[in-house]
């Protein structure tokens, strides 16, 4: 009991450094399930953006505008467009 007594405000100081370190454990721990999730959140964005940037090529092309113009009831027309004034 003496040697507590004697020596209290090193074993202070050991039970705060015990308790920084339990603190600073479940802090990492914790940022690490945050990072976690977020990686989960930037993969689906991502896998959303190829998706929709893959319609969009899609879309885009010659023959599905061509589609998209006959059921709007438009045509292509087949002739070269005339150049006016060059120069």
């Amino acid at each position: 009991m003496g040697f507590l007594l004697k020596n209290a405000t090193f074993v202070c100081f050991l039970a705060c450094l015990g308790l920084v370190y339990i603190f600073n454990a479940h802090q990492s721990e914790k940022k690490i399930r945050k990072i976690s999730s977020l990686k989960l959140e930037v993969r689906d964005a991502h896998d959303k953006y190829m998706k929709v940037k893959k319609d969009v090529m899609l879309e885009s092309t010659a023959s599905e505008l061509e589609k998209a113009l006959k059921e709007k009831g438009l045509k292509s027309q087949n002739k070269v467009p005339m150049v006016i004034g060059e120069g």
